[in-house]
């Protein structure tokens, strides 16, 4: 069964100070504080492995050593970084059991001691055990945002949010093509948030039309909805949004966090993006899933693949390009790899690589480049992950089933920046 890479990354980093806090398994690496975990959740649908917690950390101020742990059903599991620097932290020996319907996330404490840390990246992988399940899911801890009497647009991998904290508009610049028949059920939406007056709703849209998944949500209601009961067969090439239409309403206005839907696929897409498009005049790396925000550092956008898989189909989504031509390359080890989009000048829409593909082994650090010719905006970028059949790293190992022993620090392995 395939084994799945989970990344929730922020290429400027998330800081904490001392407080502890929750985040969702993807998306953007924001954070909620504890009280809030809730809203950080995610839900699975299958039985699974979950292994390889992995932390980047790029901000670090003593004197505390800020744990960050799984969380299986608001309770800590059994996956533990110990963070006491800068660089990256891997729990390379423990190991979750996860079932149907559990809910998860990940919860850093950095209380007790004052000091700060940042970090851009959290991931971990998912070993399917039983079925061909894998997750699409959009995160924002601080919220998407939409006021009464509008309809809005959604990505459905990436940052929940868009720049600002609102949706979009514009329906074809959050749309994810898709390159692969697969069938989405079980929309799940998170309201923490409910000023309407009259009910919401929150549904799929394939090829800019609705889709079968429809949530209805009433007026100043909150907590998480799930449509239990439609599915959305989509078919390759089709293009894959979310809608929220607040139309009935005359007052009001609601926040989110998380949205998700369960499919089973061959793949899984992996997305850098918004429910808003970001601007970039000069050269720029992003992380491989998660919030669009790029960073002139190729360090903070990086992770090492805890599986072995197969990346294909890069592809990014361009609103506004200036007069000279660009290009958008997944990096492999600090060098641009095969899968390559060239952006012809003055050019917009969408650009894919739908010929080549790259073998990512274990270890391999991966991310986005983002060479700029002159001026560009894009709104998504990603690509489709073809998993191995094995495990993480040292999956299956005996060590897996175990915690370490008391008085160990680093779980895993820290690799200096």
């Amino acid at each position: 069964m395939p084994t799945w890479e989970m990344v929730a990354g922020e290429p400027t980093g998330q800081g904490l100070g001392n407080t502890t806090a929750t985040s969702a398994i993807g998306g953007d690496r924001g954070q909620s504080s504890t009280v809030l975990e809730a809203r950080q959740q995610a839900k699975v649908y299958a039985s699974y492995t979950w292994t390889n917690l992995y932390v980047r950390c790029n901000g670090f101020v003593a004197p505390v050593t800020p744990p960050v742990t799984s969380r299986i059903g608001a309770v800590n599991g059994n996956l533990l970084v110990t963070l006491t620097g800068t660089g990256v932290f891997e729990d390379t020996i423990n190991s979750d059991s996860l079932v149907d319907q559990n809910l998860i996330n990940y919860r850093e404490d950095n209380s007790g001691g004052g000091g700060t840390k940042t970090c851009t990246i959290f991931g971990s992988t998912l070993a399917d055990t039983s079925t061909n399940i894998t997750i699409a899911i959009c995160a924002g801890p601080e919220g998407g945002s939409v006021a009464f009497g509008l309809t809005r647009f959604a990505v459905i991998e990436g940052a929940l949010k868009a720049a600002g904290g609102t949706f979009n508009a514009t329906e074809s610049q959050v749309q994810y093509t898709l390159r692969r028949a697969t069938t989405y059920s079980n929309l799940r939406f998170l309201l923490y948030s409910n000023g309407m007056d009259a009910n919401t709703t929150w549904r799929t849209r394939v090829d800019a039309a609705d889709g079968s998944q429809l949530l209805t949500i009433s007026g100043g209601a909150t907590g998480a909805f799930e449509d239990t009961t439609n599915s959305d067969v989509v078919a390759a090439a089709s293009e894959v949004a979310y809608e929220i239409d607040t139309t009935l309403s005359t007052i009001g206005t609601l926040f989110s966090t998380l949205s998700q839907m369960k499919h089973t696929s061959t793949g899984r897409e992996m997305a850098a993006a918004a429910s808003g498009a970001v601007a970039a005049t000069v050269d720029q790396y992003l992380v491989a899933e998660g919030n669009l925000d790029d960073t002139v550092t190729e360090a903070d956008t990086q992770i090492a693949a805890r599986a072995a898989f197969t990346a294909k189909n890069l592809m990014v989504n361009i609103t506004a390009h200036g007069a000279t031509a660009s290009d958008f390359f997944l990096r492999r080890n600090t060098a641009n790899s095969a899968l390559t989009v060239n952006i012809p000048s003055s050019s917009t829409g969408l650009f894919e690589d739908t010929t080549n593909q790259v073998s990512m082994a274990l270890t391999d650090a991966y991310n986005y480049f983002l060479d700029v010719g002159g001026s560009i905006t894009y709104a998504i970028v990603g690509m489709e992950q073809e998993p191995s059949s094995g495990g993480g790293r040292g999956y299956p190992g005996q060590m897996h089933n175990r915690r370490p022993r008391a008085g160990r620090l680093g779980q895993g392995f820290r690799v200096p920046r």
